[in-house]
């Protein structure tokens, strides 16, 4: 009887263990114009924030000197939103960006972590003064969270909202209208 007991006070932790984090699905990207302003907390999302961004303009910097095999590679981006106590903002999620950046020419030895850097600054979010009221450090990483970060997988415009070429350091397209193909969705952040 005392064995029945404690299986059956195992049972819903086990439950809860075997099942899968769920990310909440069917979040929406940012539909309209280009902008780069900072207005309000919605402003500092990555996918609103492309018209910091334009062609030809340098990206590569703490990447830079990678090295090996290339390959184009996808990424998916990553956000939090702290307010200035550092306290995580959007009831304590995580927004991912599913193939939001595409690195054209990418040598085997970069690092996503600074790469992850390039891409807040290119995006304008690193900057303190520029934050609406509120809002405080903004962290931006390359990983999945419940799924791979990183996909080899050619650089396509239609799909990728921002293609970066690591051979020029530059950005080679920035296209607002990949946002509605792009896959947004948030998970509790650990």
């Amino acid at each position: 009887m005392r064995k029945i007991l404690q299986i059956l006070l195992w049972l819903p932790l086990a439950a809860c263990l075997a099942t899968p984090a769920r990310a909440a699905e069917g979040m929406r990207p940012y539909q309209g114009p280009l902008k780069c302003s900072a207005s309000g907390m919605d402003d500092m999302w990555l996918d609103q924030r492309l018209g910091c961004l334009t062609p030809g303009s340098r990206f590569i910097v703490n990447a830079g000197g990678a090295e090996g095999e290339t390959q184009d590679m996808a990424y998916v981006v990553n956000e939090a939103i702290y307010d200035n106590d550092f306290y995580l903002i959007n009831n304590r999620k995580v927004r991912y960006f599913q193939s939001f950046l595409c690195v054209r020419n990418h040598p085997r030895g970069v690092r996503p972590l600074f790469l992850s850097g390039d891409l807040a600054n290119a995006l304008e979010l690193s900057n303190q003064d520029r934050k609406p009221a509120g809002v405080g450090p903004t962290s931006v990483n390359i990983s999945g969270g419940d799924r791979a970060g990183g996909v080899a997988t050619a650089c396509d415009p239609a799909r990728h909202p921002l293609i970066v070429d690591y051979r020029s350091g530059k950005v080679e397209s920035v296209n607002p209208l990949a946002l509605q193909a792009l896959h947004v969705y948030e998970l509790p952040y650990n």
